[in-house]
């Protein structure tokens, strides 16, 4: 008869870590503030400006490569092609902020980003940022 191997330090230790995630998704679910979005952040240090993105699921909208995401709208994908198109490509750094978001959460963490990077000094590109 086959006997069951003692979970070991690190068995153990995933199982804690497997229970924290869980309990930290079940209480930001209860919040509302679980959910499949994420932002993003694109930033061209050359011209001190940058581009807060918003999208749903895994694949992030990336301008340099063309390809764009479900629940990215058009005016902010051609405001931010037409952004990267008019600088030279080096210089561009791209950054997650936030995953994992419920649409209403996303909204305020890439206001909240935005206002960050202006008070940074950036130019943000986005049509929806207010002006400085």
């Amino acid at each position: 008869m086959g006997q069951k191997a003692k979970p070991t330090h690190e068995d153990k230790k995933r199982e804690r870590l497997r229970a924290l995630r869980l309990a930290n998704e079940a209480a930001r679910r209860e919040a509302g503030t679980w959910g499949e979005m994420a932002v993003g952040e694109i930033l061209h240090d050359g011209s001190r400006s940058a581009f807060v993105q918003v999208w749903k699921g895994q694949r992030r909208p990336d301008p340099l490569e063309g390809s764009r995401c479900t629940g990215v709208p058009a005016d902010e994908w051609m405001a931010m092609v037409a952004w990267v198109n008019a600088r030279k490509s080096i210089g561009f750094q791209k950054r997650i902020v936030a995953w994992d978001l419920s649409a209403d959460e996303a909204k305020r963490v890439a206001q909240a980003r935005i206002a960050e990077l202006q008070a940074q000094g950036y130019t943000v590109i986005n049509p929806a940022a207010s002006p400085q």
